[in-house]
């Protein structure tokens, strides 16, 4: 609002030179003024005070007063106490209405904003609520399908001095619920701090453990290698065993040798015996 402040600079500077139905016209003048959204400067100067003492300009600085605080419905309901608006006063008083709408609701719905605003169409509708957005008083989507404004930013208004104490009530009750919020959450980081600590030391026995049953298994795989390998050796390398083996084999030959020479010789024996038996007959 910063651009708006600078745009209302040179009608602050006309309204300290001027009174009655001149500081009344430029009432008339700022209040159409583009880009000009905040009037609390123009409302203290002493000149434009006088108005609302003065019955011939009573309605120029209750006018000045419903484009600082109010909203179209305001105007509506009262339209004989303010002067006759013009088409831009009206459109400027509809984002300014607007913007009060948005500063008590994140979410507007196209139905509520039809009625308030006093158009008559959808398209009407985005029209003002564009034109909202590009005069700087708010940020949001539209979703026309959804009907609904969503806003993300919104500018401020005008505060009359009635509404400081429900302004700082809110602000009380905005830093009260921000300090529940924090202390919830350091709450919930030393939770989850102390449950990683506690993790990790788990986690370490866990790996000690391990690394115990691991060691304890090689150890065990490396004994039971080493003895069926020693058991082997042992077997192939009996000196006496061999010897043993190759004695038994040895007779076994003499043995087999044997039978077949007697077996021979026998049946020698048979056939010179059948020859003589022959001769004698």
């Amino acid at each position: 609002m910063a651009e708006s402040s600078s745009k209302l600079q040179p009608f602050l500077l006309l309204a300290r030179s001027t009174k009655g139905a001149a500081a009344a016209k430029i009432i008339l003048d700022v209040t159409a003024a583009p880009g000009v959204y905040v009037f609390s400067e123009l409302l203290e100067l002493p000149n434009i005070q006088e108005l609302k003492d003065q019955p011939e300009h009573q309605n120029a600085y209750r006018l000045l007063e419903l484009f600082a605080y109010g909203t179209l419905s305001d105007y509506d309901g009262s339209s004989g106490s303010f002067p006759p608006l013009s088409p831009t006063h009206l459109t400027k008083l509809k984002h300014l209405t607007l913007v009060s709408l948005a500063l008590g609701s994140r979410s507007l719905h196209y139905d509520k904003l039809l009625s308030t605003l006093d158009v008559q169409s959808i398209r009407a509708l985005e029209d003002v609520i564009i034109d909202t957005i590009y005069a700087g008083l708010l940020k949001g989507k539209m979703h026309h399908h959804e009907r609904v404004l969503h806003i993300d930013w919104v500018a401020g208004r005008d505060v009359r001095e009635d509404d400081l104490a429900r302004i700082h009530s809110g602000l009380e009750n905005w830093c009260s619920t921000a300090t529940s919020l924090l202390t919830a959450l350091e709450e919930q980081i030393s939770a989850i701090r102390s449950q990683t600590h506690t993790e990790q030391e788990q986690l370490s026995a866990y790996n000690a453990r391990r690394n115990t049953y691991l060691s304890t298994l090689m150890e065990q795989q490396t004994s039971s290698n080493f003895s069926t390998r020693s058991s082997r050796t042992s077997k192939s390398d009996d000196p006496a065993k061999s010897n043993q083996n190759n004695g038994f084999g040895a007779f076994s030959s003499f043995v087999g040798q044997a039978g077949r020479v007697q077996g021979s010789k026998g049946r020698q024996m048979m056939e010179a015996g059948d020859g003589s038996g022959s001769g004698r007959v």
